[in-house]
């Protein structure tokens, strides 16, 4: 008795649906990676591990990250006025566990060793500008780092104005 040879045709078909099937599955990877709507290109994916305070985190692989061209309050060694509201809103932006999108100016590190950079939710919210906006930080312009400077002053003078967050408490 002899067992059937599969024909040319039924291995080819084969062939070309594994490699259907790779294709699909590289391109879906590419996609979770891909920055969304309001995400700029050449921003890369992180973890966050946890918030420091207003404007300071530190991602899942231990880098601690600055928001660029902000300054909320300073938590310590005395809390400043507005410091805990605006290290609650960052730990709501960016809780543990979360995926975060960040984007480096033009210096990569601050005199402390801290990355510098602007920070997006996974749905495209700027968090160092929603800080300013909603007054619990304020514009730090240090160049050359200034590529979102004037958006920041305009969300600062727009929170002074309207007395939200720090502006209206302190």
């Amino acid at each position: 008795m002899t067992t059937p040879r599969r024909s040319t045709r039924a291995v080819v078909a084969g062939f070309v649906g594994a490699l259907l099937l790779a294709g699909i599955w590289v391109a879906a990877s590419a996609l979770r990676e891909a920055p969304g709507d309001g995400i700029p290109a050449g921003a890369v994916v992180v973890s966050v591990e946890r918030v420091v305070d207003g404007d300071t985190l530190v991602t899942a692989d231990g880098a601690r990250v600055r928001l660029i061209g902000i300054d909320a309050p300073e938590a310590r060694p005395q809390p400043e006025c507005g410091a805990d509201a605006a290290t609650a809103r960052l730990r709501e932006l960016a809780p543990e566990g979360a995926r975060l999108w960040m984007l480096a100016d033009r210096e990569d590190l601050d005199r402390f060793e801290r990355e510098l950079r602007y920070l997006w939710t996974e749905g495209g919210t700027f968090v160092n500008d929603l800080l300013v906006a909603e007054g619990h930080a304020e514009t730090l312009r240090i160049p050359p780092n200034t590529r979102y400077a004037d958006r920041f002053a305009e969300s600062e003078a727009d929170a002074r104005a309207r007395g939200a967050g720090r502006w209206g408490a302190c």
